[in-house]
């Protein structure tokens, strides 16, 4: 939550509590990053096992989630919480509900990582 912009971080509590009211509770958990931070995530699938999750390196090409010249980051993910209270980002859950939620107040979700894949858990403010 540190370093996120502050009408962001009104706009995804009012759809986190919107999600946990219909019974599908779900936390923040990725905001503002430092270059290196998401040079990292864009490590994997390319220098380290797993699938590609973002084409921003950080460097060459910036994340929302990295900061602005005002000192914010514009861009946070978020995932559901299991019976067990821990985070998942199982298909299962009502991606879809959340993506509406977060439009309905105004946010851009699900930026496309490529044209064929949509990153569920992503939101960032509209004008960026």
């Amino acid at each position: 939550r540190k370093n996120v912009h502050p009408i962001l971080l009104e706009k995804i509590d009012k759809v986190l509590a919107g999600m946990k009211v219909v019974g599908f509770p779900m936390l923040l958990t990725d905001g503002a990053r430092t270059a290196e931070q998401q040079h990292e995530i864009w490590r994997q699938g390319r220098e380290r096992p797993g699938p590609i999750v973002t084409n921003a390196d950080g460097y060459t090409v910036k994340s929302n989630h990295q900061l602005k010249s005002d000192g914010y980051g514009y861009a946070v993910d978020c995932c559901f919480l299991d019976e067990n209270g821990k985070a998942s980002w199982n298909m299962s859950f009502p991606w879809a509900a959340y993506a509406e939620l977060c439009k309905a107040v105004g946010l851009r979700h699900g930026i496309k990582l490529n044209s064929n894949t949509v990153d569920w858990p992503h939101v960032e403010l509209k004008q960026f």
